[in-house]
This record gives structure tokens, C-alpha cells and sequence, in this order.
């Protein structure tokens, strides 16, 4: 199993050492990067370099130079984060030239809203939104937080897409949906077909999220049952690169320590 990473948690990390975050990333096992890209890059440059998390979350002016220089460094780069745009036709259609001139598969977006009927009232701009990654050989995908599992009208944003949009797929954040107190094995079961990427958001146990307090900790070391998740996993059809560890931060202060611990427990327990 090819392990990756997501970009955004690392911003902190990335603007003291970025030379010793990739290099101790690669030799910690990670084979692919996930590039959080600012399509919009004025009003939300200044909003995550509040938080130390600018230089993870990459302006699109300078995307191209960044995933290059990823490559030459022996990581695969084959989807990345859409930030700071709206979900219209418009926005989205940007997108269709950056993946083609950067060879990239996927498209990931988080709508970050728990209302269904809000999301209820985009199903016709969705659909035509996958029809026309599709017509371009890409694909789009839904990254899920908390939020979009939380209980509403009788259901939940995540629940009604799955029900609603079959052609829809999505990047199901694991961590997210334990802390929501919905079981990702479970799902993993029931759609097996609608989750070609899976994100490993390890949360502390007993730690509360969207505070300014470090939340995230190594695979394998939360809340997560990262046994029966794999065991899942091996009825999905999954490629081997599905997996992408998404840490937003870290309890310990060291981001690349805790991937590189949790990469050495993903592998003991495949074992």
C-alpha cells in the first residue's frame, strides 16, 4: 500500500523546514502528496496564515511549480484540494485546465455545511458538476468534515448525497465521520463503490475539534478502528494509493514524526 499525505496540517511545518518535511516525509514511506490549491488565493491566504498553515494551503499561481517540484522528489501527485471557491459551474470549469496541464486524476471539494436542504437545492448543479469532470476524463470528489453528518431534516448532507447522487463519489474522511459518531466501517461496507480515496484524520481520543487546541494524533493511537478499517478495505476496489493521512495538526508538535509512527503502525497491522 503507496501511504499519502495531505498538505494543509503541514503549512507550520513547511515555512520553518520545507526541506526536512518532504525529505522526512519520503523517508518515512509517504509515496504521494495531496496539494491544498487556493483558486482564490487574496482573502484566504490571510485567513490560514493566522492559524501557521499558509504554506500548506498553495496559491494556483504556484501550484504548478509545487507539485513539479513534489514529483522530482519521487512523490505522486495525482488529486488535490480545491479551496476558497464557490460550488458554481463557472468556478469549477477553472479547474478542467489545471488538472490537464498537471496530470491530475481527482478533484476534491468540501462543501463544509451540514444543510440539507441547502445541498438539496444544488443536486442539479452536482450532477452536471460530475458529468463534466467526467466528459474530461477526471473525476470530481466530496471531502466530508463533521458537519455533513450531522442530523438535519431526518437525515444528514453526507446520507442524502450517498441516497440521492449515486454518480457522485467521494474522498470519505475516516476521522471526520468517527468524530460525527458515524461508523466508517460500516460504510465502507455498504458503498464499497463510492470511496476510491479515503482520508486517515487520526483524532485524539476524547479531544474536541475547531478549537485552537491540537487535535490530531498518529494513525493508529485515536479514535479511529484503523484494524476493521483495513480489514474493510480489502473488499473495496481500491487502488493501492487510496489511503492519504490528513493530520490538521499535531498533539505532540511533531506532524512528520506522528505520519511517520503512523505509517509504521498501518504496516504492523496489514502484517
Amino acid at each position: 500500500m503507496k501511504i499519502g499525505v495531505n498538505t494543509f496540517g503541514l503549512g507550520r511545518y513547511l515555512h520553518k523546514d520545507a526541506e526536512k518535511v518532504w525529505s522526512g516525509l519520503y523517508d518515512a514511506g509517504v509515496r504521494s502528496i495531496e496539494p491544498c490549491v487556493a483558486f482564490r488565493p487574496t482573502s484566504w491566504a490571510a485567513r490560514v496564515w493566522t492559524k501557521g498553515q499558509f504554506d500548506g494551503v498553495f496559491p494556483k499561481k504556484n501550484a504548478a511549480a509545487v507539485i513539479r517540484m513534489l514529483r522530482s522528489r519521487g512523490f505522486e501527485v495525482f488529486s488535490f484540494q480545491l479551496q476558497n471557491v464557490p460550488f458554481t459551474m463557472g468556478e469549477l470549469q477553472k479547474t478542467i485546465p489545471f488538472m490537464q496541464e498537471n496530470g491530475i486524476e481527482y478533484c476534491v471539494y468540501s462543501f463544509m455545511d451540514g444543510s440539507v436542504d441547502k445541498i438539496r437545492s444544488m443536486e442539479e448543479t452536482i450532477r452536471d458538476a460530475v458529468s463534466l469532470f467526467q466528459a474530461h476524463g477526471k473525476e470530481l470528489l466530496i471531502h466530508n468534515h463533521d458537519m455533513e453528518w450531522r442530523r438535519d431534516n431526518g437525515t444528514s448532507v453526507m446520507h442524502w448525497l450517498l441516497e440521492n447522487i449515486p454518480e457522485l463519489r467521494f474522498e470519505l474522511d475516516l476521522g471526520w465521520t468517527k468524530y460525527a459518531g458515524v461508523d466508517p466501517v460500516f460504510l465502507l461496507k455498504e458503498y464499497p463503490d463510492r470511496f476510491p480515496l479515503l482520508h486517515i484524520k487520526e483524532i485524539t481520543k476524547g479531544a474536541e475539534a475547531w478549537t485552537k487546541k491540537p487535535f490530531c494524533t498518529a494513525p493508529g493511537e485515536g479514535i479511529l478502528p484503523l484494524v476493521d478499517i483495513l480489514s474493510a478495505a480489502k473488499d473495496m476496489p481500491l487502488t493501492e494509493r487510496a489511503f492519504i493521512i490528513d493530520q490538521d495538526d499535531s498533539v505532540s508538535g511533531d506532524i512528520v514524526g506522528d505520519i511517520a509512527r503512523g505509517i509504521r503502525n498501518i504496516n504492523q497491522l496489514l502484517r
